[in-house]
């Protein structure tokens, strides 16, 4: 009995010190943990793409053809301060003219100071996955100071690695709102990187007929 117990002593011994000689293995990492389980909004620019004349019609807008001959969007019965800070906006947006700001003098054509730029805005996404095969995603739009979105459409697409999928929101108008987001939380993912990418399909057009499409603005995280 007692030797028994001496020679369980010794193996155990033996075990010890084999462990302590034998350089330890990690355990071999799952697909999910190659990426952070979140993203950092990701954001690009929203893109001017021209007029909707219906549009800027319908809200009190007229697109006129400047003497440079690219077209621009000015409201009715503008000032001529007010006609020619629509035209030096078009001119930026158009790649007509570089954003340098607005010359001394000259009066946004809705009150809002020297913010030019070729672009409308920004378009922006991020990924949270939250576990359970589960990501919440939030993606959405902020425009320039001054500018309003009455009417927008917005597509996402996901992709991990069982499949593509989308999430759409709209199309539907908008009650003159310079910033928009949404929010959607998507289940039944599967394990690995994955990634949300907001569709250059997807749109915003502005009160004076502006139409703005989003750049390809991607997050990526991984699935758990």
């Amino acid at each position: 009995m007692f030797r028994k117990f001496g020679t369980i002593v010794a193996v155990g011994a033996l075990a010890l010190a084999a462990a302590a000689t034998t350089p330890a293995v990690a355990a071999p990492k799952s697909a999910a943990t190659t990426q952070p389980p979140a993203s950092a909004p990701v954001e690009v620019a929203l893109e001017f793409k021209g007029y909707d004349k219906a549009v800027a019609q319908a809200h009190g807008y007229t697109i006129k053809t400047s003497p440079q001959g690219f077209e621009y969007s000015v409201i009715d019965n503008a000032t001529p301060a007010q006609d020619q800070a629509a035209q030096a906006k078009a001119a930026i947006r158009w790649g007509k003219a570089a954003p340098t700001g607005t010359a001394p003098g000259l009066v946004h054509p809705n009150g809002y100071g020297d913010v030019f730029s070729p672009t409308c805005g920004t378009a922006w996404i991020s990924g949270t996955a939250v576990g359970n095969l589960t990501v919440d995603i939030s993606t959405g739009f902020t425009l320039l100071p001054g500018d309003e979105a009455i009417f927008y459409f917005w597509k996402v697409y996901l992709a991990d690695p069982g499949g593509t999928s989308h999430l759409q929101w709209g199309p539907t108008s908008l009650a003159d709102r310079n910033k928009w987001s949404g929010h959607k939380t998507v289940g039944g993912l599967t394990v690995g990187n994955a990634s949300a990418t907001v569709s250059t399909e997807s749109y915003a057009v502005l009160i004076d007929g502006s139409s703005c499409n989003a750049g390809p603005a991607q997050a990526t995280y991984g699935i758990n």
